[in-house]
C-alpha cells in the first residue's frame, strides 16, 4: 500500500494460471485502462452515481460514493481516471477506482476485477479451467483486513440466497465491507442490490428502516420487521426498493450528520417507490453520536415503545429550482413591461456592466460624479442631469461605491470639488476600502474553483437593507477579485454572476471599473477596437451585460478638438466614449470627452462641439422655444412623420426653414440627448413620439391636442 491507496502488485495475483507472466498480465491491465479512460464519465457514473462534474474533474465523497466533493477524479489527458481521497488520504488509477468501488482487492482479486470491467465493457469473460472452477461458495478472503468481524446475508423473497457482505476491522483503519455475489462468485456488490430481511418485510405493513446490517439484524431479532440497504449512503440509488411499495416506513437513524444525511435520501428513495407514508424517527439528545438501533438493544431499551412514542419528524421535501409549468408562453401573454433606465437611452436598471479604460484616464471620477449625480435628483426637478450621453432618470435614490485604490482624505477632496450639497446626504455612500478594513475580494479561488467569498455575501446583505438603491459601483475590479479574472473564464464569470444576482435582487445597476490591455503605442480608432482592448478573456467583457469603454483620441484630434473649444491643449485631456456591448438596443454613438482641468473629471462636450461646429447655438436655442411653444399651444412636433419636423419647418424661425432633413434630424437627436427635448405620450397613446421640453405640459402628460395639430 502506499499512503493508504490500493495498487496492482501482479506478483501477488495468485491462481491466475491462464496467464504465462507478469508481462501479460500488465498489457491487459494497460489496455483495459486505456478503453476505461476513453469512456471515463460513463464509468464514473455508473460507479458512483451520486458524483458531479465540475470544472474539469469529476467530485464524490469517497470510493464508496457517498456524496460529497472530498475526492476528485481526473477527467482528461493521461490522468484521466486518477483518483484521490482528501478526507481518507488515499488515491490511484481508475482501475483501483473501479475495485474499491465494487468492494474488492486489486492485489488478490486481479482476475475478478478485470473480468467484471470486460463484463461492463460488453465482453464475454475468460473463464478459469474447468477443474479451477469453484464447486461451493468462496471463503472470505484472507488478507492484511485480516479475518471477517461480521456476516451478514441477504436472500430473495423466496429465501434464495443472493448476497454475502462481510465486515472487517483492521487495527487503526476504518471499518470496510466486502460484498460476495453468490451468483456470479465474485466479490462484488450486484449491479441493483436488494433490501436486507427481503422475506421478513414483505407480507409486513410496516417497516422499520435502519442504516447498516447490525442494526437491522438487532431489530429483526426482537421481532421487528427491519430492514437496511446495502452499502454507504452513497449507492441508496442501487437498490431495489420496490418491495416498500404502499408499506408505512419508519427510518431510525443513527445519531449524528451521517445518519441524518442517510435518512433523507432513504426517505426520497422510498417516496419514489410508492409507500404509503414515511417518516423519521428523533434520537434521544442525550444519546452519544453515533448511536443507532444496534446500541438500544444493547441497553435494553424498549425499542418497540421507542419506535412508536418518540417524536417523528417528517422528511425534507426537496425543494424544486424550476418548475418547467410555471414558464409557458401564457406568462409572457400582453404588453411586456417597459424597460427601465439609469441613463436614458444608454444604461439601463437593474443590469451588471463595466466601464474600462487605460489606468489613469479618468474613470473613477467619472464614476464617482455619476453616484453624486444619482444621489443628487431631485423628483419634481424639471432640469435633467446628464451623464455617459443621456439624460438620467429623475428618480430619487441611492448610490454605492466601494473603491480600493483612493483613502478616505482622497475622496474627501474629490467629493469637495464635485459636489457641495445633497437633497440628502444619505443617498450618497463612499467606502474607501484602505480606510474600512483594507482588500474585500468577492471571489476567490477554492478548491474546486471560483467561489463567492464571505465578504461578498455581507455585501450583498447590506446593500439589500436599502430600498432605495439605484447604483453600485466597484472600483477596480482586480481588487475586488481574488481569482485571476484576466485569465480564468470561470473566475470572470463567478465574478459577473454574483454582480448580476445583486442586480436582480435589489433592481439597482452595479459596475465595476476595469482597465484596458497594455497593447503599448498602438492606438484606438473605433468602439470596436476599444472593446477589443478591455483587459482579460472574452468571458469577462461577455460575463456582464453592459460595457462602456473610454479610450484617448490621437494627439492631432486632441489639438483640433481643444482649438474648437477654444481651449489650450494638454496631454492626455480628449477621450473618445461610448457603449460598446450592451445586451439592448441602446445609444451607442461615440462622445468627445475633455478632461476638466479644475476638477479632473471628463466631462462630455459633443454637443458643444456639433454646436461650435455649425455655428448653430442660437439656432438649437430658438429650436428649442418654437417646440415648446408649439407643444403648449397644444400642436406638438414629432421627430419625423406627418408631424414631423421638417415636414412642418414652414412653422420654424426662418433661419430653420433652409436646414436640410439630415440637419434637422441631427439637431433634434442632440437636444434630446442632452435633455433639452423629451419625447412625451399624449392621452390615448402609446409611443412617446410628441415633443416637448422638460416640465411641458406634454411633458407632464397633461397636454391637450387643439385643432389643426394634426394629431392621429
Amino acid at each position: 500500500m502506499n499512503n493508504g491507496a490500493p495498487y496492482l502488485d501482479f506478483n501477488d495475483a495468485g491462481g491466475q494460471q491462464e496467464f504465462s507472466s507478469v508481462a501479460e498480465q500488465h498489457h491487459e491491465k494497460e489496455e483495459i485502462k486505456a478503453r476505461l479512460q476513453s469512456q471515463i464519465e460513463s464509468v464514473l457514473y455508473h460507479l458512483l452515481p451520486a458524483g458531479k462534474v465540475r470544472h474539469g474533474q469529476f467530485f464524490i465523497g469517497d470510493v464508496e460514493g457517498n456524496p460529497g466533493e472530498s475526492m476528485k477524479v481526473e477527467l482528461t489527458g493521461e490522468k484521466a481516471g486518477v483518483w484521490y481521497d482528501h478526507a481518507a488520504g488515499s488515491g490511484g488509477d481508475i482501475l483501483d477506482l473501479w475495485a474499491r468501488s465494487r468492494g474488492m482487492d486489486t492485489r488478490t482479486q486481479f482476475r475478478d476485477v478485470m473480468d467484471d470491467v470486460r463484463g461492463w465493457l460488453g465482453e464475454s469473460v475468460r473463464l478459469p479451467p474447468v477443474s479451477m472452477q469453484p464447486t461451493q461458495r468462496r471463503e472470505p478472503p484472507m488478507d492484511e483486513l485480516g479475518p471477517h468481524t461480521g456476516k451478514w446475508d441477504y436472500f430473495d423473497t423466496n429465501g434464495q440466497l443472493l448476497v454475502c457482505v462481510y465486515r472487517y476491522d483492521p487495527p487503526g483503519r476504518r471499518k470496510q465491507f466486502r460484498p460476495l455475489d453468490v451468483r456470479t462468485g465474485k466479490w462484488q456488490s450486484p449491479a441493483v442490490t436488494p433490501l436486507y430481511n427481503l422475506p421478513g418485510i414483505i407480507h409486513a405493513a410496516e417497516v422499520v428502516l435502519v442504516e447498516g446490517e447490525k442494526s437491522a439484524q438487532a431489530l429483526i431479532d426482537a421481532g421487528i420487521p427491519a430492514t437496511t440497504s446495502m452499502g454507504s449512503k452513497g449507492q441508496i440509488n442501487r437498490a431495489d426498493w420496490s418491495v416498500l411499495q404502499g408499506k408505512r416506513v419508519i427510518i431510525w437513524p443513527d445519531r449524528d450528520k451521517a445518519g441524518w444525511e442517510y435518512a433523507q435520501l432513504a426517505s426520497q428513495a422510498a417516496r419514489n417507490a410508492g409507500v404509503r407514508e414515511v417518516s423519521i424517527l428523533t434520537p434521544p439528545e442525550e444519546k452519544p453520536e453515533k448511536w443507532d438501533a444496534a446500541d438500544a438493544m444493547a441497553e435494553g431499551m424498549d425499542v418497540r415503545a421507542f419506535i412508536h412514542g418518540t417524536p417523528r419528524q417528517e422528511p425534507q421535501t426537496r425543494k424544486r429550482r424550476i418548475r418547467l409549468m410555471d414558464w409557458t408562453f401564457d406568462r409572457y401573454d400582453g404588453p411586456p413591461p417597459p424597460r427601465e433606465w439609469l441613463v436614458e437611452g444608454v444604461l439601463p436598471l437593474g443590469v451588471p456592466g463595466m466601464v474600462a479604460a487605460i489606468g489613469g484616464a479618468g474613470k473613477s471620477m467619472l464614476l464617482l460624479d455619476l453616484c453624486i449625480k444619482v444621489a443628487q435628483i431631485h423628483t419634481g426637478n424639471p432640469i435633467p442631469t446628464e451623464a455617459l450621453g443621456g439624460p438620467l432618470v429623475p428618480i430619487e435614490g441611492t448610490a454605492v461605491m466601494l473603491t480600493a485604490e483612493d483613502d478616505q482624505d482622497e475622496i474627501h477632496r474629490r467629493l469637495n470639488l464635485l459636489v457641495g450639497d445633497l437633497p440628502d446626504p444619505r443617498r450618497l455612500i463612499v467606502i474607501p476600502l484602505p480606510n474600512a478594513g483594507g482588500a474585500m475580494p468577492l471571489v476567490a479561488m477554492g478548491r474546486e474553483g471560483p467561489v463567492l467569498t464571505d465578504a461578498y455575501e455581507e455585501m450583498r446583505q447590506e446593500l439589500l437593507e436599502i430600498p432605495d438603491l439605484r447604483l453600485v459601483v466597484i472600483d477596480p475590479l482586480q481588487s475586488f477579485a481574488g481569482g485571476d479574472v484576466n485569465s480564468d473564464p470561470a473566475a470572470g464569470s463567478m465574478f459577473f454572476a454574483g454582480l448580476g444576482r445583486i442586480a436582480a435582487e435589489t433592481g439597482a445597476t452595479t459596475l465595476v471599473a476595469h482597465h484596458f490591455k497594455k497593447v503599448g503605442s498602438k492606438p484606438i480608432h473605433s468602439a470596436s477596437e476599444a472593446r477589443e482592448a478591455i483587459r482579460g478573456t472574452t468571458a469577462l467583457v461577455d460575463g456582464g451585460r453592459w460595457s462602456y469603454a473610454l479610450w484617448e483620441a490621437s494627439q492631432d484630434e486632441s489639438i483640433k478638438i481643444c482649438t474648437q473649444l477654444q481651449r489650450s491643449y494638454e496631454r492626455d485631456s480628449v477621450f473618445n466614449g461610448a457603449v460598446v456591448k450592451s445586451n439592448w438596443p441602446v445609444d451607442k454613438a461615440v462622445r468627445v470627452y475633455v478632461r476638466e482641468s479644475s476638477t479632473g473629471l471628463l466631462q462630455d462636450r459633443s454637443v458643444d462641439l456639433a454646436m461650435r461646429i455649425s455655428g448653430n447655438e442660437d439656432l438649437s436655442k430658438s429650436l428649442v422655444m418654437a417646440l415648446g411653444k408649439a407643444a403648449s399651444n397644444g400642436q406638438p412636433f414629432t421627430k419625423t412623420g406627418g408631424n414631423g419636423v421638417f415636414e412642418r419647418r414652414s412653422e420654424l424661425p426662418g433661419d430653420l426653414q433652409a436646414f436640410s432633413k439630415h440637419k434637422i434630424a441631427e439637431l433634434i437627436d442632440s437636444l434630446l440627448r442632452t435633455g433639452r427635448l423629451v419625447q412625451c405620450v399624449a392621452p390615448g397613446s402609446h409611443i412617446k413620439k410628441w415633443l416637448d421640453v422638460p416640465g411641458g405640459e406634454f411633458a407632464l402628460g397633461v397636454g391637450e391636442f387643439q385643432l389643426g395639430s394634426g394629431a392621429e
